[in-house]
């Protein structure tokens, strides 16, 4: 059985695998990551978004929009529910238009986690744009 050290640590890496699979324009990688029964809402959403098939819609128009350079985790709180966890975290996500503009996206999300049998897997999130900053805030 895992620490909740490890625990922690493993959900935090695989958030990271996210962004990277994203960066790297890793489409089945960014499905695999998460669950057949995902649910939640990624920043354009003005429903829910049940299952895979439909985070992905979303994640393909990001794919075919946005090219992302890196990354960066600024803050984050998980808290650990026996096999769920919580990870609420901001972070700053650098990408190129398709033109090769660069431009920082600050996000805030609460992403849902759950312990199976190969680990941990996000099941469920919501991430958007900070309110309040500019969704396109183009680069010094």
């Amino acid at each position: 059985m895992a620490t909740e050290v490890q625990d922690r640590a493993h959900i935090l890496a695989h958030i990271d695998g996210i962004f990277r699979a994203y960066i790297e324009r890793d489409r089945e990688r960014i499905r695999a990551t998460h669950t057949a029964d995902w649910v939640g809402f990624q920043g354009p959403s003005v429903g829910i978004e049940r299952g895979i098939d439909a985070y992905m819609v979303n994640a393909d128009l990001s794919l075919d929009r946005l090219h992302g350079i890196r990354h960066e985790i600024i803050d984050h709180e998980l808290q650990l529910y026996g096999d769920f966890a919580l990870v609420y975290y901001v972070a700053r996500y650098t990408y190129e238009d398709g033109e090769g503009a660069r431009y920082e996206l600050p996000l805030r999300s609460l992403d849902v986690y759950r312990r199976e049998v190969a680990g941990w897997i996000q099941c469920g999130s919501h991430i958007a744009v900070i309110p309040g900053t500019p969704s396109w805030l183009p680069q010094g």
